[in-house]
């Protein structure tokens, strides 16, 4: 069956790797014969991305952690708007968040073209997925990260062994950044904004949203626009093969600091300034234009939340069973807000895709487990290797020789720091390159 991409203005083709734009400017999309798409075989295999084997690029190895095929399940506060919600929860997805369906298809297609590793710029969740499916692969992962991240995502990137590079504030710095670095090293860009493979994986979501719901209206966490620009492109290719008959709604869900999306629809002056919601924080998204498109071909809306909102939406899932991060979150202030507007109607399908994990979250330092004491043990064994008592003598503030010693087994446990030599009656540590890593990204 194969993907087809072909420029619809020059006539170029592309195959290796797809830019969102061809060399003559004129946008790319990756297309499939979908005369030949039959449905009803997704239904005998096994659920996750790759169910849907024909809307997705050929490739000649599966690297994959089972993503996808995550629950989708019907909210409590159904009861309390008189609106049927129903949640789809990425959180369960290998690495905890939705990215992983692009990593898995962007890893599998680029593995004969990434000889020395793969590069993505991500504020967060898709290179923490890298990390992974590429330790998967057997292969380098190079993630190019701004200095104001989410640390869980961060302790992610650090325990799958990843090459971290931190670069400027915001991802938008990053992006043109890391198309140097994989140009010049031969490495496979999976950026989405540079490389639109993977987002063929993302559309998946689409597909199982209407294999189990057929939604009337999906509320979207937008940061990057990407997500929104695939499940958009899912549906579209499910009414290009017959199995729906429209589209649904589609809601952009942006915090109001940070929305050049969600403020192009709504008509309003966008705003670029840094968010709690750290996801979501893309100053000049350059899916932008296929993002907005896709709001209004689908007759939906967008949707902009305060920053005071963002612990509101938090409890909210939490009562739901879910713990999600700030960027996902959003949704629940966005469908507050459209219920008592009066948006739905009483028979609508609501579908809220919550993104990423509440584990991955916070750059909060008192959230950090690896801080007070440990750390410093940390930057003392930074310093050169040392013996406990040393150890001990060295750490600023007092404290019982015992609970130091219970600090170096637990740092040693979490493999930040093993015994190099023993010196008569003395045993000295020092750091593992899992210990040199952690303390390169947190100490600043």
């Amino acid at each position: 069956m194969g993907m087809k991409v072909i420029c619809p203005s020059c006539g170029r083709s592309y195959s290796s790797f797809v830019p969102p734009r061809c060399s003559c400017g004129a946008e790319l999309e990756i297309s499939y014969d979908y005369s030949a798409v039959d449905v009803s075989a997704w239904k005998k295999r096994e659920k996750g991305v790759w169910r849907y084997r024909e809307l997705l690029p050929d490739v000649k190895r599966v690297i994959t952690l089972k993503e996808g095929g995550t629950p989708l399940f019907k909210a409590k506060l159904s009861d309390e708007l008189n609106l049927n919600v129903f949640i789809k929860d990425e959180t369960r997805n290998p690495t905890g968040s939705f990215r992983d369906r692009l990593v898995t298809v962007a890893v599998s297609y680029g593995l004969p073209y990434a000889e020395n590793g793969f590069a993505v710029a991500s504020n967060g969740n898709a290179a923490a997925s890298l990390s992974a499916y590429a330790a998967r692969a057997g292969k380098e992962a190079f993630v190019v990260v701004p200095k104001k991240i989410d640390r869980g995502k961060l302790i992610q990137m650090i325990a799958f062994g990843a090459k971290i590079i931190r670069y400027g504030d915001s991802v938008d710095e990053g992006i043109a950044y890391v198309r140097d670095l994989a140009g010049l090293n031969g490495f496979y860009d999976i950026t989405p904004e540079n490389n639109i493979i993977g987002l063929e994986g993302q559309k998946t979501i689409a597909f199982e949203l209407w294999e189990e719901l057929n939604p009337t209206h999906v509320i979207i966490p937008t940061g990057s626009g990407s997500n929104l620009y695939s499940i958009y492109k899912g549906f579209k290719e499910l009414l290009e093969i017959g199995a729906v008959d429209e589209m649904p709604r589609l809601i952009a869900v942006q915090p109001e600091r940070c929305s050049p999306i969600a403020s192009e629809i709504l008509g309003k002056k966008a705003r670029k300034e840094i968010t709690k919601a750290l996801g979501l924080y893309v100053k000049d998204p350059v899916s932008k234009e296929k993002a907005v498109r896709a709001v209004k071909e689908s007759g939906g809306t967008a949707v902009l939340v305060g920053e005071d909102e963002l612990d509101f939406g938090e409890r909210v899932l939490v009562n739901e069973g879910i713990f999600a991060e700030y960027s996902s979150a959003v949704v629940i202030p966005a469908l507050f807000r459209l219920s008592e507007e009066g948006y739905f109607e009483k028979d609508d399908r609501v579908a809220l895709i919550v993104t990423s994990s509440g584990l991955k979250a916070y750059y909060r330092e008192e959230k950090f487990s690896i801080g007070g004491t440990k750390l410093e043990i940390l930057k003392l064994l930074g310093e050169g290797e040392r013996y406990g008592y040393e150890i001990w003598e060295n750490l600023e503030k007092p404290m019982n020789y015992q609970a130091v010693y219970q600090h170096i087994k637990e740092l040693e446990s979490l493999g930040l720091i093993e015994k190099s030599r023993r010196k008569g009656k003395r045993l000295y540590y020092r750091l593992t390159e899992k210990g040199k890593r952690l303390l390169e990204n947190f100490s600043e």
